[in-house]
């Protein structure tokens, strides 16, 4: 006894660390699943990887071994999982997708988010809370003992848990983590848990080079599929994406009746023209992802566990896109989306995917807003008329939507569509009414929309789609059919196409669509147009991809063809004509201002009031005889992306 008791004593460390993990992830567990059974069904069925969550956040413990305030380090990083653990509950009251590495990312430093996704009473008790943990921890480290550290022990043991971590996913059992070859975070994490899979997104990102990676390869593909004969088409319409924010037909849940049709014309136009149900890459957010599937034709389930390429690989490299292949036709390319232009730095990235102009909602005017704070769809008639005038030729418009955006309000009084029956508890049948009255005005822009376009009379094809299924607890057992990674597209024309119906997955739809007007340019194009039914397409999709952004760039002869575009915010630009100081006043008078439009004197921002599209001020009491004016177009974010000066 004397023997187990003086073991127990020289390992107390590593046993707190080991005991300290498992509680840990426990409680994460439990965070996330919600039910205790729930956790003894990972336990019971995965062991191996209930283990290795364990052994995850052991190993960050153990890393306290190396200090003399032990319990202080311990504590700080066991009080970082544990905010992991919280952070992910929340994420999910108003997501599908579980909190990854890539968020972090993403978080943007303004405070939008109070009053969409956080009241402003649970904000004020989340930074009450933190200060209260940061006076915890400084208590805490200076009460906190010193002890001796043995760094032959702290080291042997980071070392055993860290290799372990490596070991465990490599057993060969059904109980661990064989047959994973996924990286959705959402079925990675129910599968392995949380812990490993936000350790993933943290680690594993891009795309690991194939193990049959080489120019030999690569050439095999090309030769066989991609340097097939370019098509060269009888005309080139105008092409426009358009890319609905959480738009899903909601009647499609099963044994859930509403008082009228949410979306009429929209199902109008599935029995009128072509359509299909469009796979997206995830289930209540994960706008960006969708995006850059369609755009680049690639699957970004090859990347990282939760990862958005748009935050990772696009931020340095060009990126073979729709744009950069339609201009080559002698098409121009506008982007679209009437949120702020730098969520997902889309500011940046666009650049690189080959528009020529990026229009956000910090350059639209007459924008009007839903009372959640998201604008509303409308606005995009306008916006994609002005990209189609501001060419002589032909566009590519790729237009994204913000309307249907949740979290969705419970408390709302715009709730012309009932829900009759099918949904018990109030919150989520007021939640789901709000979401439909602003589907049904989604569904009334669509209307609009098609309008104007078959009034304009140039040969149109406009792609309609939702991005994903709305941030709901839905599965595909509340469906009548389909699954919850599927929302729907269709094709309106106003010129004959081919009515062929087809499901596509969202890397899948551009090609689909440049089949039925005659386009095959593009490496991926010619590839997904070819070589879809092929029983090699995953693999040699996932060969071309890592060739493609990290290899060797084989399928173009070695070089990267795609230079970064010197791209225009808005397709009209803001424009100050003149500037005058009156008493304490600077009142700046042009074309186009917008509630985003910011006054700058000699440089520095002035605290801006917007009056109209034509006039902007400032108070200011004294103006220097060299002031030099300009007004600046200035995201929430407080990045500048255009600016006008005093002719």
């Amino acid at each position: 006894m004397k023997k187990i008791l003086s073991f127990l004593k020289k390992n107390s460390g590593v046993l707190l660390c080991v005991l300290g993990a498992l509680l840990l992830n426990i409680t994460i567990e439990l965070l996330y699943r919600q039910s205790v059974s729930a956790v003894l069904e990972l336990v019971k069925t995965r062991p191996i990887a209930f283990l290795e969550n364990v052994l995850i956040i052991a190993f960050c413990l153990s890393l306290s071994l190396f200090a003399k305030r032990k319990w202080f380090y311990a504590v700080l990083i066991g009080a970082v999982w544990a905010g992991l653990g919280i952070g992910n509950m929340y994420v999910l009251t108003y997501r599908v997708s579980p909190l990854s590495a890539i968020d972090f990312l993403i978080l943007q430093l303004d405070w939008s988010f109070i009053g969409i996704y956080m009241s402003v009473t649970a904000f004020v008790l989340l930074a009450f809370a933190v200060l209260l943990l940061l006076f915890g921890l400084f208590m805490l480290f200076r009460k906190c003992p010193k002890t001796p550290v043995q760094p032959v022990r702290a080291a042997i043991t980071c070392g055993v848990l860290f290799l372990s971590l490596f070991i465990l996913p490599l057993l060969p059992t059904g109980y661990g983590f064989a047959g994973n070859d996924f990286k959705d975070v959402i079925n990675l994490t129910e599968q392995y848990g949380f812990a490993y899979t936000f350790t993933r997104s943290v680690v594993d990102t891009g795309i690991d080079r194939p193990e049959d990676y080489s120019a030999r390869r690569v050439n095999a593909i090309a030769d066989e599929v991609l340097r097939t004969e370019t098509v060269i088409a009888a005309y080139d319409p105008n092409i426009i994406f358009l890319q609905l924010e959480s738009f899903f037909d909601i009647t499609h849940l099963k044994d859930v009746e509403f008082s009228e049709d949410p979306v009429p014309y929209f199902r109008e136009l599935k029995e009128n023209n072509a359509s299909g149900y469009f796979i997206a890459p995830s289930v209540g957010a994960g706008t960006a992802n969708t995006e850059f599937e369609v755009l680049t034709q690639m699957d970004v389930h090859m990347f990282g566990p939760g990862e958005y390429p748009f935050k990772t690989v696009l931020q340095e490299e060009t990126c073979e896109s729709l744009a950069y292949i339609l201009k080559e036709r002698g098409l121009s390319a506008h982007a679209i989306h009437n949120n702020t232009a730098t969520f997902y730095d889309r500011h940046l990235v666009y650049a690189n995917l080959g528009f020529d102009t990026f229009t956000a909602v910090e350059h639209m005017t007459d924008v009007e807003y839903n009372e959640i704070g998201w604008a509303k769809d409308s606005v995009l008639t306008k916006e994609i008329a002005q990209a189609l005038d501001s060419t002589e030729g032909m566009d590519l418009v790729y237009a994204i939507s913000v309307q249907p955006h949740g979290a969705y309000p419970t408390d709302s009084e715009n709730r012309p569509i009932r829900v009759l029956s099918g949904i018990e508890d109030e919150d989520y049948r007021a939640e789901m009414e709000f979401y439909a009255a602003q589907i049904r005005e989604v569904d009334d822009f669509l209307r609009e929309l098609t309008a104007y376009l078959e009034a304009r009379g140039e040969k149109t094809v406009l792609v309609i789609y939702g991005d994903h299924l709305p941030a709901f607890e839905i599965d595909e057992t509340m469906l009548t059919e389909g699954d919850e990674y599927r929302t729907e597209y269709v094709v309106w024309s106003d010129f004959p196409l081919s009515d062929e119906d087809r499901d596509v997955y969202a890397f899948q739809l551009a090609s689909h669509i440049f089949e039925k007007i005659c386009i095959n340019d593009g490496a991926l194009t010619k590839f997904h147009q070819r070589n879809a039914e092929s029983g090699a397409y995953v693999t040699e999709l996932l060969t071309l991809q890592y060739d493609m952004l990290y290899g060797d760039r084989i399928v173009f002869h070695g070089v990267n063809p795609f230079e970064p575009t010197d791209m225009r915010f808005g397709t009209k630009p803001i424009r100050l004509q003149k500037a005058t100081h009156r008493a304490d006043r600077l009142t700046a008078y042009g074309e186009r201002f917008t509630p985003y439009s910011v006054i700058f004197l000699n440089g520095d921002a002035q605290e801006t009031v917007f009056v109209s599209e034509n006039e902007i001020y400032c108070t200011t009491e004294e103006l220097p005889e060299d002031a030099r004016v300009s007004v600046r177009q200035v995201a929430e974010d407080g990045t500048v992306l255009s600016s006008a000066g005093v002719p």
